[in-house]
């Protein structure tokens, strides 16, 4: 916690998930965070200077008391967020619409994840597999048809090789959603990994 750009934390609140994809490495179970763990987490993240956290899984949106969690992490000053396949949109345009979500990733590909694109707190998540240029930009066009103002590229980093994309892919799509972004007057961004082997470090904050 001794970086200073160092003000988020992901936390895994849930291992249940309604998805199965062959390059998915987290393990999944019947188990959920409690709401006492994650309140009493909240207090040390919050005594180190985190000012957000990320909920993650699993897919955040089955655990049973989201709504508890997010709201306690907002009772703290914590900006909120999470990532979901989007299998329940409408419960999480009304979590963002209630104010209890500060922003959410869609991720393109799955479940109803048009619906949300172009929902002011929607970043929308384009995970580059080898080989699959031509779909990630599919997906990016298809969000900014629907409105996203916000799009994430995201190299995939797991466990499986097949799956990694060379630097020249990264590069290629970087460069391509760039130029579509610009043309469309939206926020192109790359994860921190991505940022790594391009390069970018040091000039994308």
């Amino acid at each position: 916690m001794t970086n200073d750009r160092l003000r988020l934390a992901s936390v895994e609140i849930t291992r249940r998930c309604n998805n199965t994809y062959p390059y998915c490495d987290q393990p999944k179970a019947e188990q959920d965070m409690p709401v006492a763990q994650f309140t009493d987490l909240l207090d040390a993240l919050s005594s180190q200077g985190v000012e957000a956290v990320a909920l993650g899984g699993g897919e955040p949106t089955l655990h049973p008391a989201l709504p508890a969690l997010l709201a306690a992490a907002g009772r703290r000053g914590l900006r909120v967020g999470l990532t979901t396949n989007v299998r329940a949109p409408d419960l999480v345009a009304r979590l963002a619409d209630q104010g209890l979500l500060d922003s959410f990733g869609v991720s393109a590909g799955k479940g109803a994840w048009t619906a949300l694109a172009g929902h002011p707190a929607a970043v929308v998540n384009l995970l580059l597999l080898a080989g699959r240029l031509p779909e990630v930009m599919g997906w990016a066009v298809a969000a900014l048809r629907h409105g996203a103002r916000r799009l994430l590229l995201l190299g995939y980093k797991g466990d499986q090789p097949a799956f990694a994309p060379t630097t020249a892919e990264l590069a290629a799509a970087f460069a391509l959603l760039t130029g579509l972004g610009r043309a469309a007057g939206a926020v192109i961004a790359a994860d921190d990994y991505t940022r790594r082997r391009l390069g970018l470090s040091a000039t994308c904050g």
